[in-house]
């Protein structure tokens, strides 16, 4: 796959979760957090360490909405 071809997967996975996310819907983070690390490895690939370091942050705020949101649900 080329680098051009796995950008736009990855946009798609990031606007996938945005909507889950609108929706209220835990996936929402799951996708988030897939894509964050696609876009860590791409932006490391392309030397765009502040941006990879901006997803590495995306990708713990994400791990956080996973627990959060995972312990929101248990107790409903």
């Amino acid at each position: 796959m080329s680098m051009e071809s796995l950008s736009w997967v990855l946009v798609v996975l990031s606007l996938a979760g945005n909507v889950f996310v609108i929706k209220k819907n835990v996936l929402g983070q799951w996708l988030w957090a897939l894509a964050n690390l696609g876009w860590i490895s791409f932006d490391l690939y392309i030397e765009a360490y502040s941006q990879a370091f901006l997803f590495a942050v995306y990708l713990g705020m994400c791990i956080w909405g996973i627990v959060a949101w995972s312990k929101e649900s248990s107790k409903a």
